[in-house]
């Protein structure tokens, strides 16, 4: 079932796969961290209850269409991997409210983006960004979006800053570095 943030907060973080797959009906939180994974282990797709999944710090360089069958999902996080795009599979779970996506190697946003239309929180900081699509206007529910360590011109952060009125962006400050 889909759990209230303050649920969320007193569920048992799972650290491994293999003991969340022995309780799979009471597993709202995964936590697979710094576990070296290349891939995603298929095996968390049976984890049907699942409302938070977390894969920061592995080498995962793609992300499995059958992700979507986590229907619960409310956060993602897979930041500090080896992501070259953006994963349009992710944009088939509807119920994310946030993503993690930063420190990757993501070069621009697929429109499907606007699928997401519970997004609350986006992360992309320290990507390859160098375009916002014009699809991310219908992310209504965004209230944050961190775009940091990414160069933007003046122009693009005015643009995007008029895609999204009502959300908080996140930019780093130009800098003059001598380039």
């Amino acid at each position: 079932q889909l759990l209230l943030p303050s649920q969320l907060d007193t569920c048992k973080v799972y650290k491994s796969l293999e003991k969340a797959i022995a309780s799979k009906q009471k597993v709202y939180i995964l936590d697979i961290s710094r576990k070296k994974l290349k891939k995603i282990p298929l095996q968390i797709l049976e984890l049907e209850s699942l409302n938070k999944l977390i894969l920061k710090s592995n080498k995962i360089d793609s992300i499995p269409k059958a992700i979507s069958s986590l229907l619960y999902l409310q956060e993602l996080n897979i930041s500090k991997n080896k992501l070259n795009y953006f994963p349009i599979e992710i944009c088939s779970i509807t119920n994310l409210k946030r993503l993690i996506i930063n420190q990757n190697l993501i070069p621009s946003i697929p429109s499907e983006i606007k699928q997401l239309n519970n997004l609350e929180y986006l992360d992309m900081w320290s990507n390859e960004l160098k375009y916002i699509p014009q699809e991310i206007s219908e992310l209504k529910k965004l209230k944050e979006f961190d775009l940091r360590v990414i160069l933007f011109s003046k122009t693009e952060k005015q643009r995007i800053s008029s895609l999204l009125p009502n959300t908080e962006i996140h930019f780093s400050n130009s800098c003059n570095c001598g380039y």
